[in-house]
């Protein structure tokens, strides 16, 4: 239980910690955008676009800094040549775009170069400590060069060290905000409507600015900049603090779910101690005669308490020594089997040490105040003559305490089976695209013409059933967007629209349903695009026949085109976001990766074919691929962490569970002894013997599980509606897991009964 308890505190502890390090991290904020609909709900971007760190920086004064991050929308494939030979690399995850505020914004300490103009100039790029050993094998490495995509040069110009701590937003790769504009010409820097969420403003505001004072004037700001056509437009500034945990701008994890990982802990400790205090009391006629010796040699009950209390806080301080050792041995395990980077330093670290000692502390009061209270209390006459008892009123309180842990288990194994059947669920839902047997693969950008005979000769391979060029497969993590200007409609619709950029065989590859005009067909001299069910909802149309070769431009981009159809909506965010607009239109030059269909899933021949055409087409670029559907099942791996942790969570409260009821059986019937002989001799039987000790915890059962229902209801349904879609537990879920847990306790029961009704009555009767 302590080294359950332990490694909850180990999991909250990273994610509270997040972002904490950084200096002046209370006056950091991120730039996040609220946008209201007509129907009066709230869409939410932590997205922004290029220039508004600059405007920030001139309009306010309250801004003492600004910054701009955007993370690669792909890999970029890094070419090194180091050590006598040339090395490539595909860099997920930890490459961004970031100009120089970035640096200092965030903790960046330097270990080579000049921090403050590393990223002024363009083609320039700074290095982790690791990422430099990875590429050069040395830090010594600023004036080094690498390539990037095979399109540029950039010099390395300074080496950071390794950010230990948690962070959102820490990269080992960061190129210079002004390369942007080399590799990509087509980014659009001057449109403030322009949000993706892989783009980032952050701000440090001055001292002693109020900080919904700040977020009241951006009404100002979002008029100046953005026009009173988009009055609906609302930027306000998020703390730092709050990025991690608010899901509606891209968080992580809720802090509600931290919290009710933290009482989890709590109940795993009460469970615990409701154990030890039942075994000190059954033990306290043991501990009678030595409790009235040191009260008649003068030991007050003051004395006896604190000893009672010493016993247990060593005891506990062992235990918690010993727990600390095992999480030690387990943690690279644990971490392995969740998927997870927990640390024991937010354990053990020096600044922890103080909580671990608290930790102990309150296990010592919990566990051993009421039986220091109640040995201590003891008459010593009675003690010394072996009269004393704990009583019926030591025997009911008792069976309060079993009550509870009772209470704790039902929630546990409910709330795993209900987390358990929606992760399954999510896993099963009609996403109304094939993600089954879809891989990814990231492209370098060439010509079309290329990417077309590539496309072409990977579907023409027989494991293959089709492919598109596209910028993101759907359910993606990052997601762009922009607003629509309808069959030529004066003002911009009033809704966020997402992109894809995509081909042709988009439809195909992942069998989307045409409801209405046909599939787009590349052409010169026209731009076709296809739309979604939820845009005409938004449009407020109801037959996906008017839409048909009506006109729309896209304000992010400087593409119009006409509708030709309209595919039934697919899930292009993960399930807990509704179905927003999307728009589906070719724009070759953002053409970077390629969707494929296989024949069969996870074909080794298929990808190795694929591989081959690779290393004919793009000899110079690194090969790397990934599946759809395991992209799309880490999107909720917080649930699956959560429905993992809790299962063991589950085990351990049940077995604690049947040790307590055990010992208490034991106990109950001790003192039954006699009456049980007596019943025997009168002819009772074994069966009605068990009955009648089983028949008691009856009670206990049912007031545990009327208890416990609405506390598991609440919780749980608390956490569905973080799910746009989610299950609706049914009665199964609640009661099945009671009856099991009954069904075990009233196993364990009868078995001591059992031994109790088959004893010779003559032997029960004089010993008692």
């Amino acid at each position: 239980g302590i080294v359950c308890s332990l490694i909850i505190l180990i999991y909250v502890d990273g994610h509270l910690s997040t972002d904490a390090h950084h200096n002046d991290a209370d006056r950091i904020c991120r730039v996040v955008l609220e946008i209201e609909t007509p129907e009066g709900s709230t869409e939410y971007e932590e997205g922004s676009s290029l220039p508004m760190a600059d405007a920030l920086v001139r309009d306010y004064s309250q801004v003492e800094a600004a910054a701009f991050c955007m993370k690669f929308y792909t890999a970029p494939t890094i070419t090194v040549q180091a050590r006598g030979k040339k090395d490539k690399y595909k860099e997920a995850d930890v490459a961004a775009y970031a100009d120089n505020g970035f640096l200092t914004l965030f903790d960046h300490q330097f270990l080579s170069g000049d921090k403050g103009s590393a990223l002024v100039n363009p083609l320039t790029a700074v290095l982790s400590e690791k990422q430099a050993f990875k590429y050069f094998g040395t830090t010594d490495v600023v004036g080094r060069v690498l390539n990037i995509n095979n399109n540029q040069d950039l010099t390395v110009t300074g080496v950071f060290a390794d950010q230990t701590a948690s962070s959102d937003f820490a990269f080992d790769l960061l190129v210079s905000l002004p390369t942007l504009k080399i590799l990509n010409p087509n980014y659009q820097d001057r449109n403030f409507t322009w949000v993706g969420s892989n783009n980032w403003t952050f701000v440090k505001l001055r001292k002693g600015t109020a900080l919904p004072e700040m977020n009241r004037t951006m009404g100002q700001f979002s008029e100046k900049y953005l026009g009173p056509d988009l009055a609906h437009w609302h930027f306000h500034f998020q703390p730092l603090a709050e990025v991690h945990f608010d899901p509606r701008f891209g968080g992580i994890v809720r802090k509600s779910l931290l919290w009710v990982l933290i009482g989890v802990a709590l109940a795993l400790l009460v469970v615990v101690s409701v154990n030890y205090i039942n075994l000190s009391v059954a033990q306290s006629q043991r501990r009678a005669k030595e409790i009235g010796i040191r009260k008649f040699l003068g030991g007050s009950r003051r004395q006896i308490f604190l000893q009672f209390m010493l016993e247990t806080g060593l005891l506990v301080l062992v235990a918690v020594g010993l727990a600390v050792g095992a999480i030690l041995a387990v943690l690279p395990g644990v971490n392995n089997w969740l998927q997870t980077d927990m640390d024991l330093v937010h354990l053990t670290g020096p600044d922890k040490l103080f909580y671990l000692l608290l930790f102990a502390t309150g296990l010592t009061l919990l566990a051993g105040y009421y039986p220091a209270v109640l040995l201590s209390g003891f008459n010593p006459v009675k003690s010394l003559t072996g009269r004393v008892s704990s009583g019926i009123r030591g025997l009911r309180f008792r069976k309060v305490l079993i009550s509870f842990q009772y209470v704790i288990a039902f929630f546990f194994l409910t709330s795993t089976i209900i987390i358990i059947d929606q992760v399954k669920y999510l896993a099963r839902v009609d996403t109304g695209f094939t993600k089954e047997a879809v891989i990814t693969l990231n492209i370098p950008r060439r010509e079309l013409i290329q990417l077309r005979t590539f496309r072409d000769e990977v579907a023409g391979l027989p494991q293959v059933t089709a492919a598109s060029l596209q910028n993101q497969a759907p359910m993606s993590v990052a997601n762009e967007g922009g607003f629509i200007r309808y069959d030529n409609r004066v003002k911009f619709e009033d809704f966020l629209v997402r992109d894809r950029w995509a081909d042709d065989r988009f439809v195909p590859t992942y069998d989307l349903k045409l409801v209405a005009g046909r599939n787009i067909v590349l052409r010169d001299s026209t731009t076709e695009v296809l739309v979604n069910e939820a845009l005409l909802k938004k449009l407020g149309i109801d037959r996906p026949e008017e839409v048909l070769n009506k006109s729309i431009f896209m304000d992010n981009s400087v593409m119009s085109g006409t509708i030709v159809g309209v595919v039934r909506d697919f899930h292009h965010r993960s399930l807990q976001s509704e179905i927003e607009p999307v728009v589906i239109y070719p724009f070759p030059r953002i053409f970077n990766q390629l969707g494929i269909r296989l024949s069969a899933d996870r074909s080794d021949e298929a990808i190795r074919e694929i591989e081959d055409l690779w290393a004919r087409h793009f000899p110079d670029d690194v090969f790397q691929y990934a599946y759809l559907d395991d992209a799309i099942t880490r999107m909720y791996r917080i649930e699956q962490v959560t429905g993992k942790l809790m299962s063991v969570f589950s085990a351990v409260s049940i077995v604690i569970c049947l040790i307590g009821i055990l010992g208490l059986s034991v106990f109950s019937t001790l003192q039954r002894t006699r009456e049980i002989g007596i019943r025997k001799v009168l002819g009772a039987s074994a069966t009605q013997i068990i009955t009648l000790l089983s028949r008691e915890y009856t009670g206990l059962f049912a007031i545990s599980f009327l208890l416990a229902l609405p506390l598991i209801w609440l919780t749980v349904n608390r956490w569905l509606e973080d799910f746009a879609y989610h299950i609706s537990p049914g009665w199964p879920a609640f009661v099945l897991p009671g009856l099991l847990l009954v069904g075990l306790t009233l196993a364990l029961i009868a078995g001591q009964s059992l031994k109790s009704a088959l004893r010779n009555p003559a032997e029960a009767v004089k010993e008692s």
